[in-house]
């Protein structure tokens, strides 16, 4: 069951991965604001003399995000905040300042949150029933769905088709996310993003039921006795 929980955890972050992703190239230029692949890119020919006015800008979101995948590993070494509320938590400050920004705002500017926000979720929530999945982005995500449908296309092997299966669910998922923003931007605008604060909600409850685990295990299993009682009470 607890397993189960996970792995609904982690399906929960990837609608959340697909919902900021999809916004972030929905309202600023088709610019990703979940990964650096491109911002790097780009940095490189700036740095090789291609022209752009965005170069410091640029400079500053790899900052950003690099800031970010830092302190998820010092918060852990010098605090006890639990990383996965405080994802979370992030999440929802980067979709609160997002909805609040000007729209006329240099794009680059307007993902710092997404940049700072995914970069600790992506550390936070590593994956769910002993894979390793990005709840942000896709590429490995097809990687292991396609090649692990094809190896029990080829093989038989009830393995791959358990990987298989675990990551179509994320990729899935994930655009589940992508069509919700897109839905909630074409309708609200730029205040679409808060409508993300829908699964980082359900989201934070099933971390509070992940950490509570063995509480609402005893708690349910009492309940449940006192309706099955209840029950037994009424019928007599």
């Amino acid at each position: 069951m607890k397993s189960n929980l996970q792995r609904w955890i982690h399906l929960n972050m990837a609608v959340i991965g697909g919902f900021l992703g999809g916004f972030a190239i929905l309202n600023h230029h088709d610019l990703f604001g979940s990964a650096q692949t491109s911002n790097l890119i780009s940095i490189a020919m700036d740095t090789a003399g291609h022209p752009d006015s965005d170069w410091l800008i640029r400079i500053g979101g790899l900052a950003v995000y690099a800031a970010a995948l830092s302190l998820t590993v010092i918060l852990p070494k010098y605090t006890r905040l639990p990383m996965k509320p405080f994802s979370l938590g992030v999440d929802a400050a980067a979709v609160l300042i997002t909805g609040l920004l000007p729209s006329d705002l240099n794009d680059f500017i307007a993902l710092y949150p997404l940049f700072f926000a995914m970069a600790i979720q992506w550390c936070s929530f590593s994956g769910a029933d002993g894979y390793t999945a990005s709840s942000i982005f896709s590429t490995n995500n097809l990687r292991q769905f396609i090649t692990s449908l094809t190896e029990y296309l080829c093989s038989k092997d009830p393995k791959a088709l358990h990987k298989g299966k675990f990551f179509g669910r994320v990729l899935a998922f994930f655009h589940i996310g992508v069509v919700i923003s897109y839905l909630s931007c074409r309708q609200f605008g730029l205040i679409g993003a808060w409508i993300c604060f829908l699964p980082i909600l359900t989201g934070s409850f099933l971390v509070w039921a992940e950490s509570n685990w063995v509480a609402l295990k005893h708690f349910l299993g009492h309940l449940y006795i006192a309706y099955r009682r209840t029950g037994m009470v009424s019928e007599s």
